[in-house]
C-alpha cells in the first residue's frame, strides 16, 4: 500500500513538472519599448502577452528595472492579479492597476513621475501563475533600452566659424530638452586648437584640449583671464557634452572660432555674448561698456515689447524701459544702457522682458568697461 502511494506521488510530481515546462514554453512576453528615445514610467507596462496553453492562466506581472551601465537595481514593481486568456493580450497601465512600486536606486518623487532620467536600462519582466498560495514563474524576458533627450544641447556663443575682434569672455549653450528627464544635469566643455590640415571634429578627437572643464552646473562658462589667451588668427574648435549625474545626456556639434589680429579700434561688443533670458532662476552675465546684448524666445506672437532694466544694488535704484522690436521664436537685441540710465561697474542690474501674455523672461548682469590697446573705451 505504501509503495502504491509512493508511486502515485512520483507520477503526480512528474506530471506537474511536465505541465509547468509545457506552460512556460507557451507563455511569452513582448515589450513595445523603443531601443532609444523618451520613455515614461507608464510606457514600461505596454506589453503583449501570448498564452499558447489550452486555457486561461491567472497570475501577475513583476518588473525589475536596472541601470545597465552600473548593474544596479533601481526599481521593482508588481501588478495586480489578472487572468491571461488563451491567445494574445495587449496590456498597459490601465488594465494592470493597481501596481505596487518599490524604489531602490532612484527618487520616486522626481525621476519616475514623468520621463525616465537619461541613461541605459534593462527592464526584466516575469509572469507568475497563481494557484492558491503557490506562485510559479511561467515566463521571463529582459529588454535593454536607452533613454536620451529629444534635443541635445546646442552651442550659442561663439558662433560657428566666427572671427572675433576680441577673445571671448564667455562660452554659452542651450541645455538638452526636455529638462524634465534630467534631474542632475551638468556639462563638460572642450576647446582644442585646430592644426593645419585638420577638420574641426578631427581636432576634437585627436588633439589635447587647449581648455577643459568638467562638472559645469550652468549652460555657460566665463573663460578665466589667468589662463593662456587664444592665439590670434588661429582656429579653435569647441564642444559641450551634457551628463545627467554619471549618465550621458547628449553632446553639441563641434563649432569653430578664431580671434582676429588687433585693430586700432576693435568693436568690443562683438567679443561679448548675448545673455540668455529665462522665466526663472536667471543667469548672470556682463554688459561691456553699457551695451546689453539679450537673447530670448518669444512664444506670444508679439511684435514689440518693453525691456525693464533695474538697479538692484540700491534700495530705490534707477529703472528704465527700452522698447525692442521682436518676432515669434528666438530673438536677439542690443540695448545701449547709457542713453537712459547712469551705469555703474559696482551695481548689479536686472533686465526683464514682459509679453502681452504675461510671460516674463529676465537676466542679471553687471557693467564692465573694456579698453582698446590705445586706452579708448568704445561706446
Amino acid at each position: 500500500m505504501n509503495i502504491h502511494n509512493t508511486m502515485q506521488k512520483i507520477m503526480a510530481t512528474a506530471l506537474l513538472l511536465f505541465t509547468t515546462q509545457y506552460i512556460s514554453a507557451q507563455v511569452y512576453i513582448q515589450t513595445t519599448l523603443p531601443a532609444a528615445g523618451l520613455v515614461q514610467k507608464n510606457q514600461l507596462w505596454n506589453l503583449v502577452l501570448v498564452n499558447g496553453t489550452n486555457g486561461p492562466v491567472e497570475g501577475r506581472l513583476t518588473l525589475v528595472l536596472r541601470n545597465r551601465q552600473q548593474n544596479t537595481e533601481l526599481m521593482t514593481a508588481t501588478t495586480s492579479r489578472f487572468t491571461l486568456p488563451r491567445g494574445s493580450l495587449s496590456v498597459n497601465i490601465n488594465n494592470l492597476n493597481p501596481v505596487q512600486y518599490n524604489y531602490l536606486g532612484m527618487d520616486p518623487n522626481t525621476s519616475l513621475n514623468g520621463l525616465l532620467p537619461a541613461g541605459s536600462y534593462t527592464a526584466c519582466y516575469s509572469f507568475a501563475r497563481i494557484n492558491g498560495e503557490r506562485q510559479e514563474i511561467l515566463s521571463e524576458e529582459c529588454v535593454p533600452f536607452d533613454t536620451e533627450p529629444l534635443s541635445p544641447p546646442m552651442l550659442i556663443f561663439p558662433a560657428d566659424s566666427s572671427a572675433l575682434q576680441t577673445s571671448p569672455a564667455q562660452f554659452s549653450w542651450t541645455p538638452p530638452a526636455p529638462s524634465g528627464m534630467l534631474s542632475r544635469l551638468h556639462y563638460e566643455i572642450f576647446i582644442t586648437e585646430i592644426r593645419t590640415g585638420q577638420k574641426a571634429e578631427q581636432a576634437m578627437q585627436e588633439n589635447l584640449p587647449f581648455y577643459h572643464s568638467a562638472n559645469v552646473p550652468g549652460n555657460f562658462i566665463t573663460y578665466p583671464a589667468a589662463l593662456p589667451a587664444f592665439e590670434k588668427e588661429k582656429w579653435y574648435s569647441w564642444q559641450v557634452v551634457a551628463r545627467d549625474d554619471k549618465n550621458y545626456a547628449g553632446k553639441t556639434e563641434v563649432w569653430v572660432f578664431k580671434v582676429n589680429k588687433e585693430n586700432p579700434m576693435p568693436d568690443i561688443s562683438q567679443g561679448t555674448p548675448y545673455l540668455k533670458m529665462k522665466p526663472d532662476n536667471p543667469d548672470q552675465g556682463i554688459a561691456a561698456n553699457g551695451i546689453l546684448k539679450l537673447s530670448f524666445f518669444n512664444r506670444s506672437g508679439d511684435r514689440e515689447a518693453q525691456v525693464l532694466v533695474e538697479n538692484l544694488s540700491e534700495p530705490d535704484g534707477q529703472k528704465a524701459y527700452f522698447p525692442v522690436n521682436i518676432k515669434t521664436g528666438e530673438n536677439q537685441a542690443e540695448i545701449k544702457l547709457n542713453k537712459k540710465i547712469n551705469i555703474s561697474e559696482t551695481a548689479t542690474y536686472k533686465a526683464t522682458i514682459v509679453y502681452s501674455s504675461g510671460e516674463k523672461n529676465s537676466v542679471l548682469f553687471r557693467v564692465i568697461k573694456l579698453k582698446t590697446n590705445d586706452g579708448i573705451i568704445n561706446q
